[in-house]
């Protein structure tokens, strides 16, 4: 199987960051984060204002709660959110924007780098 990275890490955090950029980049999307359950950004890519709307948003969107966050930060665009169960709980990853590509495939990945760390 060819790997296709270009920008590699055996740092966690780095390497995360990394994937978040790259996820961004292959898709449709303004901000993307991955978010703890504790509501931080462990890694993430788009402006300020959007990320911290996704760390508010992110578990409670992919778990389909009300939340009145919910709707402010979602204004005039599409949510993409998925949990990614992990030993050490879960984290979620959220996006604002049209389209998300192998959002599946970065949540694999995740679990990959995490695992590795």
């Amino acid at each position: 199987m060819e790997n296709r990275r270009i920008k590699r890490s055996d740092e966690r955090t780095e390497a995360l960051q990394y994937l978040m950029e790259s996820l961004a980049d292959r898709s449709e999307v303004h901000a993307v984060a991955l978010v703890d359950g504790e509501g931080r950004i462990v890694a993430g890519m788009g402006m300020p204002a959007e990320l911290a709307g996704l760390a508010k948003i992110a578990r409670r969107g992919i778990r389909r709660e009300p939340s009145d966050d919910f709707e402010e930060a979602t204004r005039g665009t599409d949510f993409f959110g998925r949990e990614i169960p992990l030993a050490e709980g879960p984290v979620y990853l959220a996006a604002l924007g049209k389209r998300v590509r192998k959002m599946s495939a970065a949540a694999v990945a995740i679990e990959r780098i995490v695992k590795a760390a």
